[in-house]
């Protein structure tokens, strides 16, 4: 079985725009590179669990999701720091279903898709209320990441230079 590195995205890996869609609304937390690397090197599967409401709300498309979460990988690699999968639920709070995050359908779903073993396994997040309470609903260790505005970030346009 694998162990996995879950990350939420916006706010974690990437500044929190809100609604990040497009390419050049890339801006790429360095200490969420610096941890990414370090899972990767001892062999963890690096998975995005992000709630994409945007999509259900009709600001963005699902492959205007697809295609942002294509370029954020591009530039993580350029750091040797990339994402194995992305999985979102595009639906807004009150579709009420079970992929939205704190709810734990998405996890489930990864788990089962690449045979990812809980124990050993980590959640990743800038939220307590959201990523906190999932990982503690799956009984899993967590992290925080606590944004203070002053964080050293990476361009979309700086990864495009590289």
């Amino acid at each position: 079985m694998n162990k996995a590195l879950f990350i939420d995205r916006d706010g974690t890996i990437n500044v929190d725009c809100p609604y990040c869609s497009k390419p050049e609304q890339i801006r790429i937390y360095k200490d969420a590179i610096d941890l990414i690397k370090s899972y990767k090197k001892f062999g963890f599967l690096i998975i995005v669990i992000s709630n994409q409401s945007g999509i259900g709300r009709k600001l963005f498309s699902e492959q205007d999701a697809i295609n942002f979460n294509e370029s954020l990988n591009n530039c993580l690699k350029k750091f040797n720091s990339g994402i194995d999968k992305f999985y979102f639920c595009p639906h807004t709070p009150d579709d009420n279903c079970n992929c939205r995050k704190p709810k734990d359908g998405l996890i489930k779903r990864a788990m089962s898709e690449n045979d990812i073993d809980l124990i050993g396994s980590i959640f990743v997040g800038d939220r307590d209320d959201i990523d906190g309470e999932l990982a503690r609903n799956m009984s899993m260790h967590y992290k925080i990441l606590k944004r203070t505005g002053n964080e050293k970030v990476i361009s979309y346009e700086e990864c495009l230079k590289l």
